[in-house]
């Protein structure tokens, strides 16, 4: 009896095994590589909106700095400016619509409103100086051709620091680092109005446009600094 007892206890260990080898081969089939959810966490908790961002923001960048490396300049330093900021302020405000779309901190899409309104009312402004300023008053041509060194000088410096952005996975942070490089590039334009520029109403936006921008840069850089940026994308914009 003993011996058949321990066959018996044996046997029943056995089944135990056999069920318990079972049991996790069943879960090793059901175990994906990487799933969907896995992929999205390592990539990033908004990867695909970051994804869609960068080809969005991508897209107007490269449209608006053509349609401004095109403009006709008329090299009445005034004129020039105004038509080349409202081109900038509707570059800014279609970068701020693509982070009201993609974007998900509440304070980076606040930020994005109060830019896209500071634009659109800039531009207003412009818009009403042009309306009453249609005539151009040229510069000298040597005058034109440092006053037009120096508006292209400011539009480069600008793209160069847009591409020297990190590219993260996090669209909050895309969008005030590039918009930063979008303001710095409207302030050195109007400090180059400043230096040229005549026209009171032409001037006065000039100094609305560096005060406010300035302001901007620093609560967006704010932004950046407590928000911390991710770091598992490496290629710039």
């Amino acid at each position: 009896m003993k011996t058949k007892f321990i066959g018996f206890k044996s046997f029943s260990l056995m089944v135990i095994a056999v069920f318990v080898l079972s049991s996790c081969e069943k879960e090793q089939d059901v175990v994906t590589p990487l799933s969907a959810t896995g992929e999205q966490a390592a990539k990033g908790a908004y990867w695909e909106d970051d994804k869609a961002f960068d080809k969005e923001m991508q897209q107007v960048i490269n449209s608006m700095m053509k349609m401004m490396n095109q403009i006709e300049m008329t090299c009445d330093p005034d004129i020039d400016f105004a038509n080349m900021m409202i081109m900038h302020h509707e570059m800014g405000i279609k970068m701020a619509d693509i982070e009201l779309k993609y974007g998900h901190e509440p304070e980076a899409k606040e930020l994005a409103v109060k830019t896209k309104e500071g634009n659109q009312a800039s531009k207003e402004r412009l818009q009403a100086f042009l309306a009453a300023h249609p005539t151009p008053e040229p510069l000298s041509k040597a005058q034109c051709k440092l006053f037009m060194m120096e508006m292209k000088r400011d539009m480069q410096q600008m793209m160069q620091c847009m591409r020297q952005v990190r590219d993260t996975p996090d669209p909050d942070v895309d969008f005030a680092n590039l918009m930063i490089c979008h303001h710095q590039g409207a302030i050195a334009m109007s400090n180059t109005e400043l230096k040229w520029g005549d026209d009171e109403m032409a001037l006065e936006e000039a100094k609305l446009i560096i005060e406010e921008q300035s302001q901007e840069i620093i609560e967006l850089s704010e932004f950046v600094n407590e928000h911390g940026v991710p770091t598992n994308k490496g290629k710039n914009m």
